[in-house]
């Protein structure tokens, strides 16, 4: 039986600015359930605080306490490893999160990465090598590949990370899904067994192979960045397969997977 699930948010629950069909049912279902939620997300472009505003100006009905994101989550990896200072290579509203550091942008503890768009380049990239080289740690606050973004795929911060680590020989300390200390993060207040838990996603590796993992039932929803032939090809299978978040209160119901 599942008491507990985890949500992932872009490409489930939303698409840019734009609700998918049945998502504040979903949520209002499962607060009238008394189900446990949490929604993580690998989001580094904002704090915790600005993309709840962000997703309640789009209409979603969530609050600040029921997202861990990968941003917010890299603040408290700072101060558990006892880091002072740091370089931000992150968006200005995700930087908001981090005001309880020292900003040192030439000879910091740690490089925090997330996110930046198209603000890369080669001389971000030797200026990151080089003090990577000098001691400062490499902290990814993810590694994924690609995000869904309008109608195509958009390269996200992974592939950078990929590279600093080859050109450093360095392994970077990664924060966010698929990673264990993400998950655990996330479910910590739950109190359940793994099994117990369910995680609902778009993303193969992040989302299914992540929850797989830990031992959750995992959810594959065929909306953001699901690709079926990249599905077809995968060695990673999820649990359960649905064409969207709107039909996992039915698949629950029918298949008794939760107690009402």
């Amino acid at each position: 039986m599942i008491k507990a699930f985890l949500f992932d948010l872009d490409g489930v629950f939303y698409i840019d600015n734009f609700i998918i069909k049945g998502a504040n049912k979903v949520i209002d279902w499962f607060r009238s359930n008394d189900i446990q939620f949490k929604f993580i997300t690998n989001n580094t472009t904002l704090s915790r605080k600005d993309l709840t505003i962000k997703l309640n100006t789009i209409g979603l009905k969530l609050h600040e306490n029921d997202i861990i994101s990968a941003n917010y989550a890299g603040v408290l990896l700072l101060k558990k490893l006892n880091i002072k200072s740091c370089r931000l290579v992150l968006s200005e509203k995700a930087q908001e999160d981090y005001k309880v550091f020292k900003i040192d942008k030439k000879t910091p503890e740690a490089i925090v990465v997330g996110d930046i768009g198209d603000l890369w380049d080669y001389n971000l990239m030797n200026d990151l090598m080089n003090q990577i080289l000098d001691g400062s740690k490499l902290i990814a606050l993810h590694k994924g590949r690609y995000f869904q973004k309008g109608s195509g795929l958009t390269i996200d911060s992974g592939p950078f990370v990929s590279g600093l680590e080859y050109a450093t020989q360095t392994n970077a300390i990664v924060v966010g899904k698929p990673e264990v200390t993400f998950f655990k993060l996330a479910s910590q207040k739950f109190h359940l067994k793994p099994n117990e838990i369910g995680m609902v996603g778009d993303d193969l590796n992040n989302d299914i192979f992540g929850g797989k993992k830990m031992g959750y039932k995992t959810f594959l929803v065929k909306t953001g960045k699901f690709r079926k032939n990249i599905f077809e090809k995968s060695n990673i299978k999820p649990d359960y397969c649905i064409n969207s978040i709107a039909d996992l209160p039915e698949i629950l119901e029918s298949k008794k997977l939760v107690k009402l």
